[in-house]
């Protein structure tokens, strides 16, 4: 493979680095977004010393239950909540570029200043062209073009079937809009080629909710974009910046005196073997710190149980973010 280029991490139109947590929506009961406890979550995240800026309407954020309007709120109330150092990144999902350019103009007008673009072939019937180098770049160039935003490709895992092609990405990075992306490699050997080959072209952002984190921020990474951060949040800016600081008994430390623990127990380390769902478990785990109300959920997605509720609180004790008097 080619690895000549004219694509410049440098020359983007935003270089990332350090730590955008991916946010979650709260639901009243009667599943509407309960807008005074998304003001009170995103205030709370972006309030963090360190944190670069907040992904709204991702995986964990529930985008495939918010309609187009919902999104627009959501953004609307987190451009309220950054700072001005601070960006505010939305989730998109389309399969078509002009119905995923209609979004981004909106998403673009309510406040998003960047896009985190979920593959928009992983569905059956075009998952092929996602090894397609001209179907997904045009769908890139197409989208850059109308949305005028600045992009994060969601890069899944391998064993996803979702995931584009070292060249692919390659590829896209020529695209002056695409400035980085979200690696969930889910294990150190799928993420170095990513960084080896992109770390001079696009802002590389480790994702992974389980112990690979590790290991791909010390490998090499300019930041991370991860919805466990929301919990606990300080403890995830602290490993970010150990990390760039190649202070590894710090990282270390971090990592198991507190991000361990909020791994295992809330994200089973990125390997669930629960029907509830992960969204819920970050849901409850904000309850039970006293940031949400409530842990609700939309249908399909499977929401709380007793018992993985005591193990979330296991897993906060643990943490130091729970203390056992208020747990008990």
């Amino acid at each position: 493979m080619s690895t000549s280029s004219t694509a410049s991490r440098a020359k983007k139109p935003l270089q990332l680095s350090g730590l955008y947590p991916a946010t979650v929506t709260p639901f009243s009961e009667d599943f509407s977004i309960d807008q005074p406890s998304l003001r009170r979550h995103l205030q709370q995240v972006a309030d963090t010393e360190g944190v670069r800026g907040i992904v709204v309407n991702g995986g964990i954020g529930e985008l495939l239950q918010l309609s187009l309007a919902e999104q627009i709120q959501v953004v609307e109330e987190a451009r309220k909540a950054v700072t001005g150092e601070q960006i505010v990144v939305a989730g998109l999902y389309a399969s078509n570029a002009r119905q995923a350019a209609e979004q981004a103009r909106a998403l673009k007008q309510a406040g998003a200043q960047a896009l985190l673009v979920l593959p928009p072939f992983d569905i059956r019937a075009y998952r092929r062209l996602l090894k397609h180098e001209p179907s997904v770049t045009r769908y890139f160039s197409e989208l850059g073009d109308a949305g005028g935003l600045p992009m994060i490709i969601f890069q899944y895992a391998p064993n996803s079937g979702a995931a584009y092609p070292l060249e692919i990405l390659a590829a896209l990075a020529e695209i002056p809009q695409v400035i980085a992306i979200k690696a969930t490699s889910a294990s150190l050997e799928a993420y170095q080629p990513i960084w080896n080959l992109l770390q001079d072209r696009l802002s590389i952002l480790a994702a992974v909710d389980g112990p690979p984190l590790v290991e791909m921020l010390e490998y090499g990474a300019h930041g991370a974009l991860i919805g466990i951060s929301t919990i606990g949040t300080p403890f995830w800016v602290d490993l970010v910046q150990a990390a760039r600081e190649q202070d590894r008994e710090r990282v270390a430390q971090v990592f198991r005196d507190h991000c361990a623990p909020i791994m295992e127990k809330v994200w089973e380390n990125h390997l669930p073997t629960r029907f509830v769902s992960e969204i819920a478990s970050t849901k409850e785990a904000l309850v039970q710190m006293g940031h949400l109300p409530s842990a609700r959920v939309r249908p399909p997605s499977v929401g709380m149980t007793e018992e993985v509720r005591k193990e979330i609180q296991t897993g906060l004790m643990q943490a130091g973010l729970l203390g056992h008097t208020a747990a008990a």
